[in-house]
């Protein structure tokens, strides 16, 4: 699918949202993200190749939260071929992952699909089927972690899952996933806890503090690997981006931008900071911008 502004911002469950990109040489404005990564390089990493010689990298190797980008590794594997997209996957298969506090991901990955979901939560027929390509396209569009937990389990992907992320916060104990989906009284134990967990932003931002971390070199790889798609994770406190292009003549721009430590607020234009990194890699007057900000 072509990376134009339009299915960016699908991509990114922004729709409509704008922003304005500083011109070369402009000083970033104070409300503007350029502004925010220059106020807050110690909580920033991120590399950015444009594929033609340009790069900006500051803080590389060191550990942050990943949030959603680090499905990127799950696209990753998926794009070597060993799994047919048109794979049939029963809903309470994907669902049985679904714990919640995935900031409506889920309950936006069931309206594309166009299952019926009354209860606002799962889907009325679990018995319905949806294909592993469907699961992969709300992994890139929404963001769904249990879809991201489905595809880990069927790629075999070494990385956490969600569910045990959540389930730990729920349950203030670490619990492996395999334990969880196999014990009906631990998910009953989970399901009359999770009302008792931090309903706010700020609340939940501890927990998130400590979910899985990576680095954005190694996002940044599996970038360039998938060569192609935007996907944009947030949980409190934590905005990330993972980017990859495809020119015409072949060559590939990847980004990978990891923040943390951001507000409310800034959460909310997330979708912005996915604009710009995407600018950065076809307009070498960004990418300029980028390195000015965080040299």
């Amino acid at each position: 699918m072509p990376l134009t502004r339009r299915t960016l911002f699908r991509a990114c469950g922004v729709a409509g949202a704008a922003t304005v990109l500083p011109t070369a040489g402009a000083a970033a404005a104070p409300d503007d993200w350029l502004g925010w990564l220059r106020a807050n390089r110690r909580h920033v990493a991120l590399v950015l190749d444009d594929g033609r010689g340009g790069r900006v990298s500051h803080r590389p190797h060191e550990p942050q939260p990943l949030a959603a980008v680090r499905m990127v590794a799950h696209l990753a594997e998926y794009a070597k071929g060993s799994v047919d997209p048109d794979e049939r996957v029963r809903v309470a298969d994907w669902e049985q992952y679904y714990v919640g506090l995935d900031g409506g991901a889920h309950r936006a990955a069931l309206r594309e699909l166009g299952l019926r979901c009354t209860n606002g939560v799962t889907a009325d027929d679990p018995q319905r089927f949806v294909t592993v390509g469907d699961l992969v396209s709300v992994v890139v569009r929404h963001g769904d972690y249990a879809a991201g937990d489905w595809l880990r389990g069927r790629l075999g992907v070494a990385v956490p899952a969600f569910a045990a992320e959540v389930v730990r916060f729920v349950l203030g104990r670490p619990v492996e996933v395999e334990r969880y989906l196999g014990d009906p009284r631990l998910r009953l134990e989970v399901l009359g806890k999770l009302s008792d967990v931090p309903r706010t932003y700020e609340g939940r931002r501890p927990w998130a503090r400590e979910t899985w971390a990576g680095t954005a070199a190694d996002v940044h790889r599996s970038c360039r690997e998938v060569a192609r798609g935007v996907m944009v994770g947030s949980l409190p406190g934590i905005v990330t981006v993972g980017v990859g292009v495809r020119r015409e003549d072949g060559r590939v721009g990847s980004a990978a931008v990891l923040t943390r430590e951001v507000d409310e607020a800034w959460s909310a234009r997330a979708g912005e900071l996915a604009e710009l990194v995407r600018t950065a890699l076809l307009e070498p007057a960004v990418l300029r911008e980028f390195h000015v900000s965080l040299s």
